[in-house]
């Protein structure tokens, strides 16, 4: 009893405040490319049908007990890369934008960057929705988002086939272009009534499609970001003498 009045005397003498962080879906929350081609070619047909002989279709030719040509990987899985549509230039990762608003100034230990980024990688997943190709082909992604560039094939770890829905978690971003705003800034005032800061995070996704033989032509998906899902409980934690309970939030729309 004596334990339970000292930490009501305490919760007495503390206010309760929300640390609110807001993601834009409006300016930025995007993937690019958004739209992913994956073009295997006539050879990488071949070595896979080679590597693979069982995963052909049914009365497809095949050509087991015949050692790969040179270029072929001498073990599966075959693996090909998607092309950006619009460059036609390879790309191993698909890169994710979200323009996020705090409160006060972005270097701030409570409402800033840092401790946004800490609560987003604890505590939240990003929901991804594709769309195309998923039934025909072995499309695969390398969790978590993970920070950029990504200019190279990523060699270990497990890849994960799309669904038309999941949840994926984050690591560290790239932070770029941060402002901070007055009290004169409408988006400030529609958040917090208060003066605020803006700043756009980067991560990339690892992508990839696995070949095994029976693929015919290129194959397309398609990726849109969708909301930030709590994965854990709120973290309740004391700061500057306050409760403080820090969540997520999409604004706009």
């Amino acid at each position: 009893m004596r334990r339970l009045a000292l930490l009501i005397a305490l919760l007495g003498g503390l206010a309760f405040a929300r640390v609110t962080w807001y993601y834009d879906v409006d300016q930025g929350n995007a993937f690019t490319p958004a739209t992913l081609d994956f073009n295997p070619s006539a050879a990488d047909l071949a070595c896979a049908a080679l590597l693979e002989p069982g995963a052909a279709p049914a009365g497809a030719v095949t050509l087991a007990n015949i050692a790969p040509p040179a270029g072929c990987p001498q073990t599966p899985p075959l693996v090909v890369y998607a092309v950006d549509p619009d460059s036609g230039d390879t790309v191993y990762a698909a890169l994710l934008t979200v323009k996020f608003w705090g409160r006060k100034r972005a270097n701030n230990g409570t409402y800033g960057t840092r401790p946004l980024i800490n609560l987003i990688k604890n505590s939240y997943a990003l929901s991804v929705t594709a769309s195309g190709d998923l039934d025909d082909v072995d499309d695969q992604f390398h969790p978590p988002f993970t920070r950029p560039p990504q200019n190279a094939p990523v060699s270990t770890g497990d890849w994960y086939a799309w669904r038309s829905s999941q949840t994926i978690s984050l690591a560290d971003p790239q932070v770029s272009d941060v402002q901070n705003h007055g009290f004169w800034n409408r988006t400030c005032r529609d958040l917090y009534n208060d003066r605020c800061w803006s700043a756009v995070f980067t991560w990339a996704l690892p992508v990839r499609l696995q070949v095994h033989g029976g693929e015919k032509g290129g194959y397309q998906i398609t990726l849109t970001p969708g909301y930030f899902e709590r994965k854990t409980a709120s973290t309740l934690s004391v700061r500057e003498g306050e409760f403080s309970f820090p969540e997520l939030k999409a604004y706009g729309r």
